[in-house]
């Protein structure tokens, strides 16, 4: 199965197992970093302090991996036809991310199961990669969407101002 866009947005009948999502890439910055340490009140020394870094194992500051899961939903865009998140189970931390490292997410779809007439409930595992290629995080989300193109197309377009010319 060929890999779609990086817009994870058709509605859940249209899913196929083995669908494939791919967004693009994003460096994450010191400003990432300090900005997240600022928000979240988390300046472990790993991800503030240069000094206690330089003497562990990798030698310089870490990414938050909770930052970094962060990203992977801006990365991969979702739509609206995803109408809530419903979990993410088996989260794994495979690789440090590191400041100047570039993210990328791939999206897999790995399961289907009805919820109602009008939502189902797709199941996606989400890897997110550096521009090695090396994975440092792998998940699986469980997301509610619409069920049909017909009722995403009517949520939209009833969500919308109609144009005045």
């Amino acid at each position: 199965m060929s890999v779609v866009n990086n817009s994870v947005n058709v509605p859940w009948d249209e899913l196929e197992i083995g669908q494939k999502f791919r967004s693009a890439g994003r460096t994450v910055t010191e400003s990432d970093v300090v900005m997240f340490c600022m928000f979240t009140g988390n300046w472990i020394e790993i991800h503030s302090n240069t000094e206690y870094a330089s003497k562990t194992r990798w030698g310089e500051r870490l990414v938050q991996g909770m930052l970094t899961f962060s990203l992977l939903s801006g990365l991969l865009q979702f739509g609206p036809a995803i109408q809530a998140n419903y979990g993410v189970d088996k989260m794994r931390f495979l690789n440090p991310v590191k400041i100047g490292d570039t993210v990328y997410v791939s999206a897999e779809v790995i399961g289907k199961k009805e919820k109602d007439d009008k939502y189902g409930v797709g199941s996606f595992l989400i890897k997110a990669f550096n521009q090695r290629g090396e994975v440092v995080q792998r998940s699986e989300w469980s997301l509610l969407m619409m069920r049909t193109r017909a009722d995403l197309d009517a949520l939209v377009a009833g969500s919308q101002p109609e144009l005045q010319d």
